[in-house]
């Protein structure tokens, strides 16, 4: 990671007042443990130290101590790979020495000669030597020991010397005398990629070959920190969307998890020693190439369920299937000709899929930019684009920073329109729940109207059957007011507290001539409480009113029958209080599951749905009043409201 850089140079690398040059490297052996344990977690603050503790530091120079001298060669390219050094010395063999040869071939075998004629009072200067050449897959150093030959094999498959830089190989030793015929070294190559790049040979001094391997310029560190940054982009945004995952289970952010975290493995080198290792193995360096093919294969998965394109965009969902079954058949093919070494077979693999995704990508793009359906369409779009762009530029100058850059603005894309979706939903299923919510309310409340209407038309029923006529005809008229002006609200969710107390009102008067006059009531609103600006359900409290008269008042026997309403403001609730001096719910048997009022039930049940609903903590509290000697003087039934603001 970049403090495991920037601590070994920072406070292990020290500046030589003499040379003006970078002194050598000294990690303690337990500090390795902890930069290795610490490697992927610091990213942002290691990049303020670096930017502000040691960036005089890294602007010296070592490039004049790099300095190599190049080694005149010849190749000669052969399909035979069991040919011996002897007989490539007395074959009849012609080695080319044509500059413009690549190592191309995955199924041949190179045999370079490299001629020291003209370099052999140089080697007389110093007794060890280093061959610093590019990183084969399979390399070998023949050369010349006591009247045999002798071979080294240093290719990235092969074992080599450790290193301790975070950049470059050790390259290979050699010393004068192991020069064959007094002139000559060969390497026997073998590649399993093609190499785009001119071959280089060059050799430098064992001490100066220490500028390699142990020291740091800005053209060292600065890919470092560019890859540890990215890596630890991709393992925030990784974590992250896969807890999402994890707390959804929805399938979009899993695959995209996945794609980052491939994306990262793919694109980044860790400079740690077991990462060398594992990379340096058959089964490492296949990982890291099939993950190419993984990056495209989770990402369209990602694609597919972001975009829902199985009910949105049926054709695409139909080439998106086509296209994750032949990319899990490319992984296939491309790790059958791996593991069988025939490499040729493997690259062209990699090479179709990169030419398949190109031709999908652009050809979905279009067909998105045509038949978009929302925005998550755009952000795919523009995410993908740049992407590809980066992953182009990649293909086309071997540098993997463009890649990274696309890669870096395509997740920050992708992950608002990830956000963007997640507020989609959101706000979906809030107004799903909404509807939900307005149903039940209206449920309860139809519920509601019936039971009111049935006991006013029982009511009604009795004063006629007494032969009272004159308070039939009067409870008739008020019960039709009371009926048409809940029917007038009836489209109505909320009504003001204004809108109910004359509900209310209308309704005692209704229940004083039912109980011909035989109890009093009073309704008193404080001033501080607007009644205008309180919105509650309509009809909440006329049942507790209803439960008070027929439970509480008619059957008290002796005394006055008193029901109070009471309406304030209070703590920034609305308060509302119903109290009569009644028998009392333990005499009535309303405290009792099974004799508990449909009414009261129904209002509790829309007490909860209000509070549901504005997501405010509204609350009822039934208070059973006592005298001295615990005989029940009655009810007291107080809600809470949280009033508008």
């Amino acid at each position: 990671m970049i403090i495991a850089a920037i601590i070994s140079i920072h406070e292990n690398i020290h500046c030589s007042p003499c040379t003006g040059r970078l002194a050598k490297k000294s990690i303690p052996s337990p500090f390795k443990e902890v930069v290795k344990s610490t490697r992927i977690l610091t990213i942002t603050a290691s990049c303020i130290l670096f930017f502000m503790g040691i960036s005089a530091l890294l602007a010296q120079n070592v490039d004049t101590d790099r300095r190599t001298k190049k080694i005149p060669y010849s190749i000669l390219k052969v399909n035979a790979i069991d040919l011996e050094i002897d007989e490539i010395l007395n074959g009849d063999q012609q080695f080319s020495a044509d500059e413009s040869l690549r190592f191309s071939d995955v199924n041949a075998t190179y045999w370079v000669k490299l001629d020291f004629a003209h370099e052999l009072d140089t080697l007389d200067t110093r007794e060890s030597w280093r061959l610093r050449t590019l990183n084969f897959s399979k390399a070998t150093l023949h050369y010349a020991k006591e009247g045999s030959f002798c071979e080294k094999k240093f290719g990235h498959f092969e074992r080599r010397e450790k290193s301790n830089s975070f950049v470059y190989l050790r390259g290979v030793g050699f010393k004068k005398q192991d020069l064959i015929n007094g002139r000559y070294l060969f390497l026997e190559v073998q590649v399993i990629e093609r190499f785009a790049n001119a071959p280089r040979f060059e050799y430098v001094s064992e001490q100066a070959n220490r500028f390699f391997t142990d020291y740091y310029t800005n053209d060292n560190i600065y890919p470092i920190i560019l890859d540890h940054i990215y890596l630890g982009a991709c393992l925030i945004f990784f974590l992250t969307f896969f807890i999402i995952f994890c707390y959804t289970k929805k399938a979009e952010f899993l695959f995209y998890a996945l794609y980052i975290f491939f994306s990262a493995f793919f694109l980044v080198r860790l400079f740690i020693p077991e990462y060398r290792s594992f990379v340096g193995s058959l089964f490492g360096y296949w990982s890291v190439l099939v993950s190419q093919i993984l990056i495209n294969f989770f990402y369209v998965l990602f694609a597919m369920y972001y975009l829902n394109t199985k009910k949105a965009y049926p054709k695409l969902h139909f080439a998106i299937i086509a296209i994750v079954m032949l990319l899990g058949l490319i992984i296939f093919l491309f790790s059958y000709s791996y593991y069988n070494s025939h490499f040729s077979l493997s690259n062209l693999f990699l090479n179709s899929q990169r030419l398949l995704m190109t031709l999908f990508g652009i050809l979905s793009m279009g067909y998105l930019l045509f038949r978009a359906k929302d925005r998550l369409a755009i952000f795919i779009v523009t995410g993908s684009f740049i992407y590809m762009t980066g992953a182009l530029l990649y293909m086309f100058t071997l540098s993997k920073y463009y890649m990274i850059i696309g890669s870096t603005l395509e997740i920050i894309i992708f992950s608002l329109g990830l956000a963007y979706k997640i507020k989609q939903e959101y706000e979906s299923r809030l107004v799903l729940q909404q509807e939900v919510s307005m149903k039940e309310t209206n449920t309860l409340r139809a519920q509601m109207n019936p039971h009111f209407i049935f006991n006013s038309l029982n009511s009604i029923q009795h004063l006629i059957l007494q032969d009272n006529k004159l308070s039939a005809l009067k409870y008739l008229s008020k019960f039709g007011k009371i009926a048409r002006n809940v029917l007038e609200s009836s489209h109505e969710v909320l009504v003001t507290l204004t809108e109910e107390i004359e509900l209310l009102r209308s309704y005692l008067e209704l229940e004083s001539l039912r109980f011909d006059n035989s109890f009093e009531y009073t309704i008193h609103v404080d001033k501080e409480l607007d009644t205008d600006q309180v919105e509650i359900p309509l009809m909440l409290i006329q049942p507790l009113v209803e439960n008070a008269i027929i439970h509480g008042l008619s059957g008290k026997k002796e005394g006055n029958r008193t029901l109070s309403l009471h309406f304030e403001k209070k703590d920034g609730l609305c308060v509302i209080e119903i109290e009569d001096n009644g028998i009392g719910r333990q005499t009535a048997g309303a405290t009792k599951t099974h004799g508990k009022s449909r009414g009261m039930q129904i209002t509790e049940k829309r007490l909860n749905m209000h509070h549901a609903q504005s997501g405010k903590k509204n609350t009822m509290e039934i208070i059973d009043k006592y005298d001295s000697r615990s005989h029940p003087t009655g009810t007291k039934i107080i809600i809470r409201l949280v009033s508008n603001p």
